[in-house]
């Protein structure tokens, strides 16, 4: 499997991007965030999404060029529409007026609408913690194109993977962050698995009748994810549907909902810090069970895994990287060494 360097992985998925029609600042925003994530370990949400995202481009299902608009209502509240582009970059737009919000207010919202695909929820989520915020962001709306995850219950896609993301500061600790899809695993390990033909564990998806199965066939012939937690996933999954589709209106791909607090809103930030290091110090010094090394927090995983790779470099899956090549080729970039 071929290994390259964080920085001319995210170099050349660039390229690719520019010479697809994406403006430059923008490509580089894109293949950075998706690096990103396969520093974290997170490949479902890395470069393999490349070749995806030209043919996004190739439908006119994404623009690769793309009009960001914010509108303010009142000094909280922001709607920020992706203008039928990747959502990636409406989303740190997002982030921004958050940010920028953050100044006057200590609790801030946006709403993000008319984007495609939005990449790792978390990076999100981490940048406002890492700004002293606590971070809460839904996403739905996408069920009548997205119909991939089952009731719980039922049988056949009823919604979409619906995901939430949550993020705290903790002190030098770096922020815990949690992630995740509301179904068992996020769609994106599907299509990876697809690609690599791995094998799909028990317990993921259910045939179009509702037995359970390890087949990625039995998927893409009307069967289902099933939902994380059975109840727990799907009322997560529904409140995320309701907010992205009833209240932010109709969706392009998915809408998204962040709500950010100061965390020193109730409390000094000297007082928070103290105690939120405390807690996190206090879990990760719990004894390990049989067969774990340590006890983490969420957030850690991904930081060793991000060390790591520093290092190291990016090991790539071969179909990945040879999705990449393809890419490449057809845009005319030239393809680096490994």
């Amino acid at each position: 499997m071929p290994t390259l360097d964080a920085d001319l992985l995210g170099g050349f998925c660039k390229d690719i991007l520019v010479a697809a029609g994406m403006r430059d600042g923008d490509a580089g925003a894109v293949a950075a965030h998706l690096v990103d994530a396969e520093l974290k370990d997170v490949v479902s949400h890395g470069v393999n999404r490349i070749p995806y995202y030209l043919s996004f481009f190739e439908s006119h299902s994404a623009e690769p060029v793309a009009d960001i608009t914010v509108t303010r209502h009142g000094p909280s509240v922001a709607r920020v529409d992706g203008g039928s582009g990747l959502g990636i970059l409406a989303m740190e737009r997002a982030v921004d007026e958050l940010i920028d919000m953050r100044h006057h207010q200590p609790v801030v919202t946006a709403g993000i609408v008319n984007v495609a695909h939005t990449g790792r929820m978390g990076a999100y989520a981490e940048r406002l913690a890492r700004h002293g915020l606590l971070a809460m962001i839904c996403g739905g709306g996408g069920r009548e194109r997205w119909r991939m995850v089952a009731a719980h219950g039922g049988r056949g896609g009823a919604l979409s993977t619906n995901p939430w993301a949550l993020a705290m500061p903790a002190g030098e600790a770096g922020p815990v962050s949690a992630d995740f899809a509301t179904c068992v695993v996020a769609n994106g390990k599907i299509r990876l698995r697809r690609r690599t033909g791995e094998e799909v564990p028990e317990g993921w998806l259910i045939d179009r009748d509702g037995h359970p199965t390890t087949n990625i066939d039995d998927y893409d012939n009307g069967g289902a994810l099933l939902p994380a937690g059975g109840h727990k996933g799907y009322g997560l999954a529904i409140i995320g549907e309701i907010v992205g589709s009833a209240m932010l209106g109709p969706a392009f791909e998915f809408n998204w909902f962040i709500v950010a607090i100061a965390t020193d809103i109730f409390s000094s930030a000297e007082l928070y810090d103290e105690n939120a290091r405390a807690i996190v110090e206090n879990l990760r010094s719990s004894p390990p069970a049989p067969g774990v090394d340590r006890v983490r927090v969420p957030g850690d995983p991904e930081r060793e895994s991000e060390c790591r790779k520093r290092i190291s470099g990016i090991e790539l899956h071969s179909e990945v990287w040879q999705g990449l090549v393809d890419a490449a080729r057809k845009t005319g970039v030239p393809v680096p060494s490994t």
